[in-house]
């Protein structure tokens, strides 16, 4: 069935409503400002979250008046219907680095129209790193089109892992992962930012993410960035329910992908 819009001007939307949100972000770095506790350990929101995610609802509101959103600040703003486009916003994904001040964290923002995705775009504001997706468009950075890596085997390999903060709930929740693969050799790392991560896998940076627990906020730039750059992004684990539960994701080149995903399933 054709798709009744246009998808480069979603695109677009979702570009200039990233920029904006990052200036706004990246002039709250380093400065004095009120952080409250959400639910869990170390799980910060700043008035920056909550600037920027009404920034980027506005700028697309703005075009698109009947489109829905599910933000990580303000929720769901209306009963998901498979024929209405569902934007999908982390205003600020990386906030417990944001507030110690380490440099690491991005604006995500996608499209998905029938749990597909249509755009994706993160933002990395100090470093100006622009990463843009479109369905069947390919993936690019800062313009430049992206390709993952193309590490053969996980020795060689450089992996983003992360782990959620509620260990009280979930206590070995990747732990035993991280212990096999650093075994296999794989040199790991953690970023905090679990969007910049798969950014980073479909710029080739890195050659894998994986993570338990995420939120679809978390996932849902990444996924078509990492796929329209020749990638595979697979929830694994437990059912995968898009935009309703978390998920446990792992996301790679094609070689590494059938590998890490026998270890982390075994």
């Amino acid at each position: 069935m054709p798709l009744s819009f246009d998808l480069s001007s979603l695109t677009f939307v979702a570009m200039q409503a990233a920029l904006k949100a990052g200036e706004i972000i990246r002039k709250g770095f380093g400065t004095s400002y009120q952080t409250t506790a959400k639910p869990g350990r170390q799980n910060f929101v700043t008035e920056y979250d909550k600037q920027s995610e009404a920034c980027i609802i506005a700028a697309i509101q703005k075009q698109f008046p009947s489109h829905a959103f599910l933000g990580e600040e303000s929720g769901l703003s209306q009963s998901i219907d498979e024929e209405n486009i569902l934007w999908i916003i982390d205003p600020l994904d990386g906030t417990t680095n944001f507030t110690h001040h380490l440099p690491l964290f991005a604006v995500s923002i996608a499209a998905y129209y029938r749990n597909e995705s249509l755009c994706g775009v993160i933002y990395q504001p100090l470093t100006n790193e622009l990463f843009v997706s479109e369905k069947d468009k390919g993936s690019y950075l800062n313009g430049e089109k992206l390709k993952v890596s193309s590490t053969q085997l996980i020795e060689d390999a450089l992996i983003g892992a992360g782990f959620p903060y509620d260990v009280h709930d979930h206590p070995t929740l990747g732990i035993e992962q991280l212990a096999h693969l650093t075994r296999l050799g794989a040199t790991l790392r953690n970023l905090g930012s679990a969007s910049l991560a798969l950014a980073y896998v479909a710029a080739g940076k890195l050659d894998g993410f994986w993570m338990n627990h995420l939120h679809p906020w978390d996932w849902a730039a990444g996924k078509l960035l990492i796929q329209e750059a020749g990638g595979l992004l697979t929830f694994y684990k437990e059912p995968h329910q898009p935009f309703t539960t978390s998920s446990s994701i792992l996301a790679t080149n094609q070689a590494l992908h059938q590998q890490l995903l026998i270890h982390l399933t075994s």
